[in-house]
């Protein structure tokens, strides 16, 4: 299959959303011509077409749900009814295509078993090319939606467990059943899974040809379960969690139901145990267990248990099931995130990068609502056409929104005059605040010369704005602050053409407040480590933009990654303590917009899917199951105590390590006693074994007595829960170290220097 870069993907015509289509309803009495195979249990039944090879899909019940109508074998190419079909057994038929190639041969090998059905494409010949295979069907009186299968796994290495995709799964929904069908792996955007399904081939075993293969597993159960029996390695036992509130998110603490659906993927019947463990950020213990119950070949066990949060928390879920023999678990996240006004309005900086857009679970007017509550009032990109909630949608949840387009990697518009006006009437139409023209041009398309960007795109899109600009313009979104990119941008005189900076302030392995020494680029221009850090190249944009007619400045794609057990990237808990960080050094040096880079894990392409080894599955502020991260509520802190808050300046100490930032109503102290790098520790490989978030990562603790204005000083955590201290004598003894922490009713000034 090609690799598929997020920056360079196009859309296919059909849509991946969870809607799906209605389609016509078919007959659902056997067909005269057709050969039929049944599992002996009689869960599963399918019918070949002896004329048109169509196979249909019937449950239990003999109710048709699914034709797979034809099979395409080269992009516009597909089957054309079958030359023969032939029934091998009580459960296996042969279904022989005919072909538009004379020497391209298509067959299917249509297998029923006990409530799982195969059907194996081989496909052979010089025109066929299995990167584009699809299978055509046709969906009887039912919707799907696209819901990929992820298994958890422990990490040998150590660390915390994560996720790997075990199929790209299709989940059909009717009104009184539901179907999926699962194939190795599927790019939706080729195919939507509405009227077709991508599922690019592999080299059959004898390597003659490609093979690919979709499972089909009827029955009322989760996708996840349905998945597990599904899969083509025997996987015994599965185990799903989930609770039935948006995004898991409630708005106050108390007892909280998570479901489990426990299923036993196997053909003869296990007896198993559940147990659980929800563990808070200060580590608190809460668990369980249910059973022994026996459970049918491949069918489910649906239990429930509660777990108590409080007024501001965090909760981290596991469960595991097992029969004494094999074993199973799941994770997934609780949270509690109160209400609040903001009341910043257009004049608040914070937004999401990518598309809000989710497949499955809530819905655009839960997903806008969520994304108000943490303090969200931006959307980088919207505009007709585009994936996510519509601008008209947006403008009625009070959203304001931008448009980012025009990715220059294969060269400028040959007429950029027609281009321009085309951008500028879209973003018109669209109601944008803001166009950010491009996208990373100094990574994506180094060839291209800053001079001939201003020349043959920021230029011409001016001239089609005229003498009253309906929106503003940005930059393209540099990644990383690119100070040679920019000094042949101001020669070229990009800098009158904008009225804003956009870059992406990428991070390593780095606490957000580390300004590594210079140069961060090696003399041969390439981007050493240090390049991605966050607070240096703040600064530098900072400069840039003021000595350059004092332009906005945009961080387009912030972030904070969590890939698992990687020396690169955050932990959860470093990751929410940097989230807090970075927002905060964002109103310090007056960043007009920091838009997040997503608001879940995963990627546009391939959304929900799991990949542990690539770093773009994991910038979200939601882990894959869509329940929150840390990092979702140290959002919601940062956005709450920023809302119309101003900068004062720094606060100093007799401890060069210990650091402070003072604001007109609350402070934020920590220290670096424990040094600038993360994750420092780490050998030669990228492996590291990340803690888990309930572990406190930092040993220095540095006791500090601070003159305090209120009788009670407050202090919050970077999620947002609070802790009183009582002063006495007007002064509160506190204790540090390097995790950021806000402090309501300190007396503290920007002139002093306060003793450690």
């Amino acid at each position: 299959m090609p690799d598929l870069s997020r920056r360079t993907f196009v859309r296919g015509s059909l849509a991946a959303g969870g809607g799906g289509l209605l389609a016509a309803a078919l007959p659902g009495a056997a067909h005269a011509a057709e050969l039929t195979v049944t599992d002996p249990a009689g869960t599963v039944t399918l019918a070949a077409d002896t004329a048109t090879g169509a196979i249909r899909v019937l449950d239990a019940g003999g109710t048709h749900r699914l034709t797979l109508t034809e099979f395409w074998y080269a992009n516009a190419i597909r089957t054309r009814g079958a030359s023969a079909v032939t029934k091998v057994s009580d459960t296996e038929l042969h279904v022989e295509y005919v072909t538009q190639h004379a020497d391209v041969s298509v067959r299917a090998v249509v297998v029923a078993g006990l409530r799982k059905a195969r059907v194996r494409w081989e496909v052979a010949g010089p025109a066929a090319v299995p990167a584009q295979f699809l299978i055509g069907q046709s969906i009887v009186n039912g919707t799907v939606r696209y819901d990929p299968l992820a298994l958890w796994n422990r990490d040998a290495g150590g660390g915390i467990p994560y996720e790997t995709r075990h199929g790209a799964c299709y989940a059909m929904t009717y009104a009184d059943n539901r179907l999926l069908l699962r194939v190795r792996e599927s790019t939706p955007a080729f195919g939507g899974g509405v009227t077709a399904v991508h599922a690019p081939g592999v080299a059959a075993p004898d390597g003659q040809g490609w093979v690919t293969e979709a499972v089909l597993v009827p029955g009322l159960m989760r996708v996840h379960s349905a998945g597990v029996i599904a899969r083509d390695i025997v996987t015994p036992l599965g185990v799903d969690l989930w609770a039935d509130q948006p995004f898991h998110v409630w708005p106050s603490g108390g007892a909280k139901t998570v479901n489990a659906q426990v299923v036993n993927a196997d053909t003869v019947a296990r007896q198993v145990r559940l147990s659980w463990t929800a563990r808070t950020w200060d580590g608190a213990v809460q668990s369980g267990s249910a059973g022994p119950v026996t459970v049918s070949p491949r069918t489910v066990w649906n239990a429930s248990f509660g777990v108590t949060l409080g007024a501001r928390d965090i909760a981290f879920v596991e469960a595991v099931v097992t029969d004494g023999s094999a074993t199973a678990f799941s994770r997934t996240n609780l949270a509690v995130l109160s209400s609040y006004t903001y009341r910043a309005g257009d004049a608040s900086m914070f937004g999401l990068a990518n598309y809000p857009w989710l497949l499955t679970g809530p819905g655009p007017d839960e997903t806008a609502a969520l994304m108000k509550l943490i303090g969200m009032k931006w959307v980088r990109t919207a505009y007709a056409g585009a994936p996510g909630i519509p601008p008209g949608d947006l403008d009625g949840h009070g959203l304001r929104h931008n448009v980012q387009l025009g990715d220059f990697d294969e060269g400028l518009p040959t007429d950029p005059q027609t281009w321009a006006r085309d951008m500028v009437d879209l973003c018109v139409a669209a109601g944008a605040r803001y166009y950010e023209c491009g996208n990373e041009l100094n990574l994506t398309a180094p060839d291209l010369s800053p001079g001939d960007y201003v020349a043959g795109a920021l230029r011409p899109v001016r001239a089609a704005l005229g003498d009253t600009p309906a929106f503003k313009v940005m930059t393209c979104g540099l990644a990383g602050l690119d100070s040679a990119w920019l000094d042949a941008f101001g020669t070229a005189g990009g800098w009158g053409e904008v009225d804003a900076l956009a870059y992406h302030p990428g991070r390593g392995n780095f606490v957000a407040d580390y300004s590594p020494p210079e140069p961060w680029v090696g003399p041969d221009g390439a981007r050493k480590p240090e390049f991605w850090n966050f607070i240096g190249s703040l600064r530098k944009a900072d400069a840039a933009r003021a000595a350059n007619g004092g332009k906005e400045l945009w961080l387009t794609e912030a972030y904070a990654s969590t890939q698992p057990n990687r020396w690169w990237t955050d932990t959860y808990r470093h990751a929410a303590e940097n989230v807090l960080l970075q927002l905060m050094f964002a109103r310090v040096h007056n960043v007009r917009g920091v838009t997040w880079y997503t608001l879940d894990d995963g990627i546009e392409q391939q959304p929900r899917e799991a990949n542990p080894d690539d770093i773009e599955y994991h910038f979200g502020l939601l882990v894959r199951d869509r329940s929150p991260k840390p990092s979702l509520l140290a959002f919601a802190t940062a956005a709450r105590l920023l809302d119309q808050a101003t900068y004062v300046g720094r606060v100093t100490f007799s401890d060069p390590e210990v650091k402070g930032l003072l604001f007109d109503t609350f402070a934020v102290l920590w220290t670096r006693h424990d040094g600038y790098v993360l994750n420092a520790g780490h050998g030669a490989g990228a492996h590291y074994p990340h803690p888990e978030p309930w572990l406190d990562p930092w040993p220095a603790k540095t006791p500090v007595t601070l003159p305090a204005a209120t009788s009670t000083v407050r202090e919050l955590n970077c999620i947002g829960q609070e802790t009183p201290h009582t002063a006495a004598g007007g002064r509160v003894s506190l204790t540090l170290d390097g995790a950021p922490r806000i402090f309501v009713g300190l007396d503290l000034t920007t002139t002093a220097t306060y003793p450690v």
